[in-house]
């Protein structure tokens, strides 16, 4: 896999005036006393069905050099053992709402990030309060219990075996070089076997009581229920714990894109070559105001109309890659990420690299046609009028 690292965007952007962007009138947030964020919204698709989050603003990059894995392996924890669910009770709890675990509850971990989800099978206060709480002993009152930690140890390294695929291994060690300045390569959310094995009681505790506080959580719930029941619930369930400030997230060190490098990375059970070139910027933040949503606006349509244009090239065969795309992805306090990614068979690394270019510097010198871009006005307002049209059918996990 080559990729290649350059100062320079593929599309820009213009100001308009500091207008606010409206909300959406059917949610309902507020913030407790002591900072927890929670956002409401009802829907009644599947009718009877709530499904809940609950959102950590803190990942993998606010571990330490000898805690690597261990805001991943907190998420494990979740599932053992807290005020009130003893060890071994989750599953016949999620199992005594009718739930099957793993399929109706979920969680990950990111870089940036730690999210838990929950499907109930009734908007009920009952099974609100009962899924709540669940969320709420997450949140503030994990056990972790130093059998339980020794416990899951085997079962995070053998997650961590049974992902170091070829591709998986190829993209570590992209992000070990992406940015070298930074930690950004040393904070993979899986972690490292030395850590897994090694860390303790004490280091779990440190890690949940700085970055697990209300100020840095946000609960968010979806579905067929009463919203004012639904804020009442979490004002009781949530609101207890003292306010403390919000921590602030470990500066992962990434800096812009300065000058050209290359990446080479080779793996001998890879079938297939990638070529990417990418450019980091700074986080821009949330977008609130009609001047930032025309700007990202600005940069979708030219993405789409860049996209359209290699898939052109390559449904009449002018192409030396399989696939080819452009991307604008942001890790947020972290950086920006602008990719123009290709895959293609073993060998044509070179050819891909130059076609690549060449698509790209086309973009930056001469821009689109106007043709390209009204059809990429006409893909994403229809894309848009699609998704209003759906809102009332989309299941309440994916609104």
């Amino acid at each position: 896999m080559l990729v290649v690292l350059l100062p320079l965007g593929l599309v820009g952007a213009t100001s308009l005036a500091d207008e606010k962007l409206p909300t959406d009138p059917a949610l309902v947030m507020s913030t407790l006393p002591n900072g927890l964020t929670y956002i409401i919204r009802p829907h009644r698709n599947p009718e009877g069905r709530v499904s809940i989050w609950l959102h950590v603003a803190s990942g993998s990059l606010n571990e330490t050099d000898s805690t690597r894995g261990l805001a991943h392996y907190l998420e494990h924890m979740a599932f053992n053992g807290s005020a009130n669910f003893a060890p071994g009770s989750v599953v016949p709890f999620f199992q005594s709402l009718g739930l099957a675990f793993g399929r109706d509850q979920n969680a990950f971990t990111s870089f940036d990030q730690t999210t838990y989800q929950l499907t109930l099978p009734g908007g009920g206060r009952d099974v609100v309060e009962k899924g709540l709480l669940f969320m709420s002993d997450v949140a503030m009152r994990m056990s972790l219990g130093a059998t339980e930690i020794d416990g899951e140890r085997q079962i995070i390294l053998e997650e961590k075996r049974a992902r170091a695929s070829a591709q998986q291994r190829v993209q570590d060690q992209v992000y070990e070089r992406l940015a070298p300045e930074s930690t950004l390569g040393r904070r993979l959310p899986i972690g490292v076997e030395q850590t897994i094995t090694s860390v303790t009681r004490p280091d779990f505790q440190d890690y949940y009581s700085r970055w697990y506080v209300p100020s840095n959580m946000t609960v968010i719930v979806v579905g067929d229920t009463d919203p004012a029941m639904v804020a009442e619930v979490i004002q009781q369930q949530f609101g207890g714990v003292r306010a403390v400030p919000r921590p602030t997230p470990r500066d992962a060190g990434v800096k812009t894109s300065a000058g050209p490098r290359a990446i080479v990375v080779t793996d001998p059970e890879l079938t297939s070559a990638e070529v990417s070139i990418v450019r980091l910027e700074a986080p821009r933040g949330p977008v609130t105001t009609v001047a930032q949503k025309r700007r990202d606006l600005v940069e979708t349509i030219g993405t789409w109309a860049f996209n359209r244009r290699v898939s052109a090239e390559l449904a009449v065969g002018n192409a030396s890659f399989l696939e080819a795309k452009a991307s604008v992805e942001e890790w947020p306090g972290t950086m920006r990420m602008i990719t123009v990614e290709t895959s293609g068979r073993p060998g044509t690394s070179r050819a891909m690299l130059k076609d690549l270019g060449t698509h790209l510097q086309r973009a930056r010198l001469h821009g689109f046609g106007e043709r390209e871009l009204q059809d990429a006005r006409v893909a994403l307002v229809a894309g848009a009028e699609e998704a209003v049209r759906r809102e009332a059918t989309r299941p309440a996990r994916e609104v």
